[in-house]
């Protein structure tokens, strides 16, 4: 009898947990969020891996088999995941699709008309747009459990909230002069909108595009325009363009910037709130650095300021001779 009772016990547990809504994201920053508000309630897969590109990213059946038994599929939009919405097709998923920039006003190509910027969640506020998207999308299919999403998004938002303040701060201690992003990607623009930067690019919003000539000629063009004190590379994207610009020009490469992934686990960047606060980090730390003398020159002089110290030791040089020939 008591064999019986622990069987029930066990097949009850495991009853339970096949029962957990599968989730399934197109990207790891979408799979972080959900996990931060779904939490031991769900089960969270993404698509694309971690430090995958999701813009030049081929589907497999495996990921059309994992969309077959989702409960609910989260998708970016905005030209991001081109791929995905075949794939969901084809796969015969009944799942809940939700678009989790709804309510995001996106930013549209200055190249290419009626494209969009797909990296809205590079801005904190807009961060809290998707986590709200995505707490709807699981209270919509686990409605038993709408208080626990509730209450995880209530304190997930506060995070966000907070990061949004860090980075302003953070962004707020580089020079004015220094605030130019040369970056591997457009996926910048958000941030730069929100906190104060001008971006330049190598490649435009989506990396399918090879850079060409003309992109480097404009990076570089933007480089020695404005003096900055570093370049960045990202951590999906190859750096050899970038680090060649560096070396033919004398800058430093300032880091690494995650943008379409989160880090593997264990780095500073392995969750949507640590990916943007170490982005925050380094692009400060990098560009609120003095330029190096090489590259002073050019740079404008205060004349007013000048003006007024020389004639100030001017002043002071006639009351030093009065003095003398007392």
């Amino acid at each position: 009898m008591r064999l019986l009772f622990w069987t029930l016990a066990i097949l009850g547990t495991l009853t339970l947990q096949a029962e957990k809504p599968l989730v399934v994201a197109s990207a790891s920053i979408f799979a972080d969020m959900a996990r931060n508000i779904g939490a031991d309630k769900i089960e969270v897969r993404s698509i694309v891996p971690i430090g995958g590109d999701p813009h030049r990213y081929e589907a497999t059946p495996d990921d059309a088999a994992l969309l077959a038994k989702a409960d609910l599929i989260l998708i970016n939009g905005l030209t991001f995941e081109g791929w995905i919405n075949e794939v969901i097709a084809n796969s015969g998923s009944k799942a809940m699709v939700k678009l989790i920039t709804t309510g995001i006003t996106p930013i549209s190509s200055q190249i290419h008309s009626g494209a969009t910027d797909p990296h809205a969640w590079m801005d904190a506020e807009n961060g809290l747009i998707y986590i709200r998207n995505i707490r709807d999308g699981l209270i919509a299919i686990d409605p038993q459990n709408a208080n626990f999403y509730e209450q995880q998004h209530a304190r997930y938002s506060q995070q966000l909230q907070e990061l949004h303040q860090y980075i302003k701060l953070r962004m707020a201690s580089i020079p004015p002069q220094h605030r130019i992003l040369i970056t591997s990607h457009d996926a910048f623009s958000y941030f730069g909108n929100k906190y104060g930067l001008t971006i330049s690019a190598m490649m435009g919003v989506s990396t399918e595009a090879d850079a060409q000539t003309s992109d480097m000629a404009r990076v570089v063009e933007a480089l020695e325009k404005n003096k900055v004190p570093a370049i960045f590379i990202e951590s999906t994207i190859n750096p050899k363009m970038l680090q060649q610009i560096a070396r033919d020009h004398k800058v430093v490469i300032g880091g690494s910037l995650y943008a379409d992934s989160v880090g593997e686990p264990g780095t500073p960047g392995e969750s949507y709130v640590g990916m943007l606060r170490h982005n925050a980090d380094v692009i400060s730390n990098a560009l609120g650095q003095s330029l190096p003398a090489d590259k002073m020159a050019g740079q404008t002089l205060n004349w007013p300021l000048y003006g007024v110290l020389i004639l100030l030791l001017a002043l002071s040089w006639v009351v030093f001779i009065k003095f003398l020939k007392k």
